[in-house]
């Protein structure tokens, strides 16, 4: 449901530093807000300060949200901190996966073949250690 920025109840968070949305706002400008912000039936926020803010420097006067029944402070409180301490960040070697698969679907010509050969050692590589650990155990 789309709610008028304006109509947001912002009270008491317990994030105090939305750090840096420059790649935040990026992102909504690329695709769109991939995840609503979630508000009480009141339209009280719960969960999505950052991505107000950001919509807020992009000139934004809606956003998408999601309406959650809420029946105390403490659950408010809860699904707040379940927003920001449950999610898991990509470990290194996700995210060395990812700059590996953006490189390679952004290259072209002779960039791309070499990449592709790249990451057929890679896997072979990593066959080979799995082969070589299975058989040893």
């Amino acid at each position: 449901m789309k709610v008028r920025i304006d109509n947001i109840i912002i009270k008491k968070r317990i994030r105090r530093d939305i750090g840096d949305i420059s790649d935040l706002m990026e992102s909504i400008s690329k695709f769109g807000l991939l995840n609503p912000v979630t508000v009480t039936e009141e339209k009280e926020l719960i969960a999505g300060y950052r991505r107000i803010q950001a919509c807020k420097a992009l000139g934004l006067e809606e956003i998408e949200c999601r309406i959650v029944p809420v029946q105390s402070k403490i659950d408010k409180l809860l699904i707040e901190a379940d927003e920001n301490m449950t999610r898991k960040d990509l470990t290194a070697g996700e995210i060395e996966r990812f700059w590996d698969e953006k490189r390679y679907l952004q290259a072209s010509g002779l960039d791309k073949v070499w990449l592709w050969f790249l990451r057929l050692y890679k896997m072979i590589r990593t066959w080979l250690r799995r082969f070589i650990l299975h058989r040893g155990a």
